[in-house]
């Protein structure tokens, strides 16, 4: 009586590693670009919030927040970033023509840690009158 070994050969399992190597090539970077464009999301949610409490805060002061007063502006805890931190914000009141009080403002989230990698939506900026821009008009 012969007896047949059973398992698989080495040729069968270098050939399931190599598929599975194929498949993990072409899914992954299709998952770190969908990882990304929801990290998006972050930054729009933080500036939306923060041109909400900007109203606030002329509607107090009769000016708009400066950088000074950023943190008026988040409610992240460090003051400065957006909610899941993908983002750091920033104000800038040098279109205003004079001082404070200031009349208008831009802020703008600009992408930090593993989301700079982003670079087709880095930055997304809105300012008193609500427009919105970015590295790409498609970002918004």
């Amino acid at each position: 009586m012969k007896y047949r070994s059973q398992g698989f050969t080495l040729i069968e399992l270098l050939i399931a590693v190599a598929i599975v190597g194929i498949i993990a090539a072409i899914a992954l970077p299709s998952y770190q670009d969908s990882v990304q464009k929801t990290r998006r999301a972050d930054a729009k949610i933080a500036l939306s919030e923060a041109a909400a409490r900007q109203e606030q805060f002329f509607a107090t002061n009769n000016s708009y927040a400066s950088s000074a007063d950023l943190d008026a502006l988040v409610t992240n805890s460090d003051g400065l970033s957006s909610p899941e931190g993908y983002y750091v914000l920033s104000v800038d009141n040098s279109a205003c023509t004079g001082g404070p009080p200031f009349t208008c403002y831009s802020i703008t989230a600009t992408a930090v840690g593993s989301q700079a990698d982003d670079t087709q939506c880095a930055t997304f900026t809105i300012n008193q009158i609500g427009q919105k821009t970015g590295t790409s008009a498609s970002c918004w």
